[in-house]
């Protein structure tokens, strides 16, 4: 399984820009995106993957045409659809069984470094706040609490501050409780 860290951050955006040029990246892709998840399942006690696992998502970026991403209904092979086509799409979801579960918009700002394998990303995330991901596939065969160490420890030398005993926020699980749901790995 791969990590992924997602942390919380406690300061604006233009804090961490800035922190991370000082450290040498500079920001390659923005991109504003837009999903809506459908599922016809109930996600009490499931964790952060297993609730991505269970819908089918729809996305937007920069106002584009939604991209379904359907692993779930063989019967639906629609690969993207206007948003003028999106009631239409959601009337066929019912069928089986699927309704609409969250809606989430976000800025996604990309950061680079030379010689680095990976990205450290910050979104902006409607109604949750400021999140700093990352992982990092030089890590991917490593034991999942290594993994998880040596994320942080990446991050903490570009600037972070992020304790070992720090747990990233679970978009999905939050929007589904309602309230801040935390894990070790945003991917598990």
């Amino acid at each position: 399984m791969i990590v992924e860290v997602g942390i919380k951050l406690n300061k604006d955006l233009k804090y961490y820009d800035n922190m991370l040029k000082q450290y040498g990246f500079k920001n390659d892709f923005t991109v504003d995106t837009y999903d809506i998840y459908y599922t016809n399942k109930n996600f009490d006690g499931m964790s952060e993957n297993e609730i991505k696992n269970s819908c089918i998502r729809l996305r937007s970026c920069n106002d584009s045409k939604f991209v379904v991403q359907n692993k779930l209904l063989d019967d639906i092979d629609i690969k993207e659809i206007s948003s003028y086509d999106l009631d239409n799409f959601e009337d066929s979801l019912l069928k089986y069984g699927y309704k609409r579960i969250f809606d989430t918009k976000k800025k996604d700002y990309h950061y680079v470094k030379d010689g680095m394998s990976s990205k450290i990303q910050l979104q902006e995330i409607k109604d949750i706040g400021l999140l700093v991901y990352y992982d990092n596939p030089l890590y991917y065969d490593l034991p999942l609490e290594e993994q998880r160490k040596k994320l942080l420890d990446d991050l903490n030398l570009y600037g972070f501050n992020i304790k070992y005993d720090e747990l990233g926020l679970d978009k999905l699980r939050t929007l589904y409780y309602k309230k801040e749901m935390f894990s070790k790995n945003q991917n598990g």
